[in-house]
């Protein structure tokens, strides 16, 4: 997944460098506005199963670990409370991470 991610934001950059969009994904239309893509665009280029929630919450995952679990920095990061930080943070050392 990762190698998926890294070659989607260098293309994100090669094409619209500067954009003020502020969400992960654009394409042509959404380039030029603050509008998310829509759900048939996710679909098609993610897949009917990686949603928009399971790659945040995979990025949260991620963050907790390589932060070693900092709560303020996830809750800055990614705009949620310290308490829904902390349940992410629960995660560290969990045998299947």
């Amino acid at each position: 997944m990762y190698v998926r991610l890294a070659a989607y934001l260098d293309h994100r950059r090669r094409h619209w460098p500067t954009t003020a969009n502020p969400h992960l994904f654009v394409h042509f239309r959404s380039a030029t506005t603050s509008a998310p893509v829509g759900h048939r665009w996710i679909n098609l280029h993610l897949g009917p199963h990686l949603t928009i929630r399971a790659l945040r919450n995979d990025r949260l995952l991620h963050e907790a670990q390589a932060t070693g679990g900092d709560v303020k920095r996830l809750g800055d990061l990614f705009g949620i409370s310290p308490r829904t930080a902390y349940r992410f943070t629960r995660t560290l050392g969990h045998p299947d991470l």
